[in-house]
């Protein structure tokens, strides 16, 4: 409690308050300007089967029956989504997409699990979430696009490459078409919450410590010449002085006192 009362006087003193409040108002401002902005698309497909099914008659006289692609979706699907996702998180795969450690743009590719708008559907089928961030909307959309290119190519050439009849190749269908970019600030204004408490910390820190270092040294003053050390090199100049005169201050009004007793007026001081 006594910590928070000081905080509040040196806050109320003119000399440390408004100085500290407006040079971390200025900070807050200058990291507000400096961040960049971010925008950020978002995607959303699902992989889907043929109308045809995963199976192709060897018998041309008896074709396979029709399906509802929307209505055959199993955990075989779940599993090439996820043979899909690990194949285009790789770090070859980013710097490939522009999003690497050293760009500005960054891209996320899952199931949806990050999305709070899209958890609970991210469990229940094969769907592959995308989320491309950066300074310009171009870019942004530009990421999200590109991924999604990259996802069909690779579900293309891995069907190719297991010999998979094209008549049961699997397709992935947008559910939600790249958005337009929208502005993110979240990063913007945490940094510069932060930049605008760490100030206000140092800066009434800073005068905290002074007051203290302050008070430290006034109790720990000799109140005479008696008290300070034996040598005189040790001493400190002004602390010698102010000991001097607290003997002066006590000998005077003692001399005082001995000239009342015996009838001098005129005062004995000793320095």
């Amino acid at each position: 409690m006594e910590f928070w009362k000081s905080i509040w006087g040196l806050l109320r003193r003119r000399h440390v308050g408004p100085p500290v409040l407006v040079l971390a108002v200025l900070v807050a401002a200058v990291t507000f300007l400096l961040v960049p902005t971010h925008y950020v698309s978002k995607a959303f497909m699902v992989l889907a089967t043929p109308a045809g099914g995963g199976t192709l008659s060897l018998d041309p006289s008896k074709p396979t029956g029709l399906t509802n692609p929307l209505l055959n979706f199993n955990d075989g699907l779940k599993t090439t989504t996820g043979i899909l996702m690990q194949a285009v998180n790789t770090p070859e795969e980013m710097d490939a997409l522009g999003a690497g450690p050293k760009n500005s743009t960054t891209v996320v590719i899952n199931d949806g699990a990050t999305s709070p708008d899209l958890l609970s559907s991210s469990q229940n089928g094969p769907f592959i979430y995308i989320e491309g961030d950066s300074t310009t909307p171009a870019a942004a959309s530009g990421v999200v696009l590109k991924a999604q290119q990259r996802i069909r190519a690779e579900l293309v050439s891995r069907q190719e490459a297991l010999n998979a009849p094209k008549s049961t190749f699997l397709t992935m269908v947008d559910v939600v078409p790249p958005t337009t970019p929208v502005i993110k600030m979240t990063t913007k204004i945490q940094l510069t919450g932060v930049a605008l408490v760490l100030v206000l910390l140092l800066g009434l820190g800073g005068a905290y410590a002074r007051d203290r270092m302050r008070e430290s040294r006034r109790l720990r003053a000799p109140d005479n010449v008696a008290e300070l050390t034996s040598s005189p090199g040790e001493l400190d100049p002004p602390t010698l002085r102010i000991a001097r005169a607290k003997d002066k201050a006590v000998l005077t009004v003692r001399g005082d006192a001995f000239s009342g007793t015996l009838g001098d007026d005129t005062p004995h001081e000793t320095v």
